[in-house]
């Protein structure tokens, strides 16, 4: 239906305009806690990603990857402190903003999951 189709239009403009500090703690245990959801969205959107990010950005991303094209299975320190330093804050919002402004907004989590530093 065109109600529908005008809802997604609007959807995808309006996701890039979350207030979300990439730095912060709270965005970092929101991707923890819904790496799942994460790691398919950003994994999907990688090859997009590669051809808007500068030469820099692009090397500290595979340097968080690991080389390996694909976001890990688990979250890191290393991986969650360096992200909004490979990929600028816009494309975050874009690509994971709608799970971790909703997770920040509407979930109440007791505890977060203890991930690995990823420093070895």
């Amino acid at each position: 239906s065109l109600a529908s189709t005008a809802g997604a239009a609007v959807s995808i403009i309006a996701s890039a305009d979350y207030d979300i500090n990439w730095k912060d703690q709270a965005p970092r245990d929101a991707a923890v806690q819904h790496w799942a959801e994460v790691k398919k969205k950003a994994d999907a959107a990688l090859p997009l990603a590669g051809l808007r990010l500068t030469a820099e950005q692009k090397a500290k991303l595979d340097e968080l990857l690991k080389g390996e094209g694909v976001f890990p299975d688990e979250p890191t320190d290393v991986l969650l402190d360096g992200l909004p330093d490979a990929i600028p804050p816009a494309s975050l919002n874009r690509i994971i903003g709608s799970i971790i402004d909703d997770c920040i907004k509407n979930h109440k989590h007791d505890s977060v999951p203890s991930i690995a530093s990823g420093k070895e």
